[in-house]
């Protein structure tokens, strides 16, 4: 089964996924990278996804981000930490609950905001205000058939934990 990280920019998805791929021994993807590979496959050009949608525009980057998700189809036994706004897609959330167990990282605006500030304002943000964005996404976040993880409730150790025990739920043992 793959565990898959959906929330806002600044949740946890990328930290908290390594952190629970190397204790569950498990390959970790994130959807960024994959937008990242097939961009340098296209343009011979390698940049991040920040440089990416500044580059072709958020609706080029939608279209990358879709493509990186079709091609999860076959993957297995995974933690995949998906960009932000990449749960926003319904036809991305309709291949991602075949995929495996979506899990929402859930996080206060504040939290979310002072994070996601810290590091190069997200693309998104040239366009809109950040309560505009959180009021708009939030509720598609919540609508999502997903187990939720309170990530300001629990310090690091324990939202891998949280997460290790979902996996540990979700998993039939051997021989069943």
């Amino acid at each position: 089964m793959n565990l898959i990280l959906f929330g806002f920019k600044g949740c946890g998805k990328t930290t908290l996924g390594q952190k629970l791929a190397e204790r569950m021994r498990r390959p970790f993807i994130d959807t960024d990278d994959l937008v990242s590979e097939l961009y340098a496959q296209m343009s011979q050009e390698r940049l991040s996804a920040h440089e990416i949608a500044e580059k072709i525009g958020e609706p080029g980057f939608r279209a990358l981000e879709k493509q990186a998700i079709s091609s999860l189809q076959t993957v297995e036994n995974s933690i995949i930490a998906l960009g932000g706004g990449a749960i926003l897609d319904p036809e991305n959330v309709e291949i991602l609950k075949k995929l495996g167990q979506l899990v929402y990282l859930e996080a206060k605006a504040e939290t979310i905001k002072k994070r996601m500030l810290l590091g190069k304002t997200p693309t998104f943000l040239k366009s809109t205000t950040f309560e505009e964005m959180y009021r708009f996404r939030k509720p598609i976040y919540e609508s999502i058939p997903a187990r939720r993880i309170d990530v300001d409730a629990l310090d690091q150790p324990g939202a891998v934990a949280a997460l290790c025990s979902i996996i540990i739920l979700e998993e039939p043992p051997d021989g069943f």
